[in-house]
């Protein structure tokens, strides 16, 4: 395999939602960051430091190679988002279910990014989720997503386990092959 046959894939949310731990959690190399001390008042109240440009990491399944990127939750460092979505083939969203608005947080991130997600394979995975009904949660994000006009998928997403950030990463990856091999079929 060389390197022509690796995908680039984008993690992006609001702060907390747990981007930089899922990249931590799966990345095969020590992950490249640029943490720094939070100053949106969002971010201030659920951590410390939060990303401001992105984080990299690097996993392989499927035989490819993928390489991974983390954007920045808070909205002032939003066109490193956009510079970061250059090239890349697929998007996972992550929404912190325990924001005080997490259908608004959904929302932006869904208008800020629509030109992406209405083009390419992208899944939405819902953080922080432990103290709700996960079934009803899912179903509300669900709907809120197909009313939106947008076909993602949505999955919760414990950010702190390989295993499960590694189960969402392998289904987008998954679609962004049959994605490939549909557009070499019409193509």
């Amino acid at each position: 395999m060389n390197d022509s046959d690796a995908l680039k894939l984008i993690f992006v949310g609001n702060v907390g939602s747990g981007k930089t731990t899922s990249i931590n959690a799966i990345s095969e190399v020590p992950v490249a960051g640029t943490e720094a001390k939070a100053s949106e008042a969002e971010a201030l109240h659920r951590k410390p430091s939060t990303t401001v440009a992105m984080e990299y990491g690097i996993v392989h399944l499927h035989g490819t190679k993928l390489h991974i990127y983390g954007t920045p939750g808070q909205r002032r460092f939003d066109f490193m988002a956009s510079l970061l979505c250059k090239g890349a083939e697929g998007m996972i969203v992550m929404i912190n279910n325990g924001h005080t608005d997490p259908l608004g947080e959904l929302d932006y991130f869904l208008q800020f990014h629509k030109d992406f997600l209405k083009k390419h394979p992208s899944i939405i995975a819902i953080t922080h989720y432990d103290d709700n009904n996960t079934n009803t949660l899912l179903v509300e994000y669900h709907q809120y997503v197909r009313e939106h006009g947008f076909g993602c998928a949505v999955t919760r997403l414990d950010a702190r386990l390989k295993e499960d950030v590694l189960r969402v990463v392998d289904k987008l990856v998954l679609e962004i092959l049959r994605h490939k091999a549909r557009a070499l079929n019409n193509g």
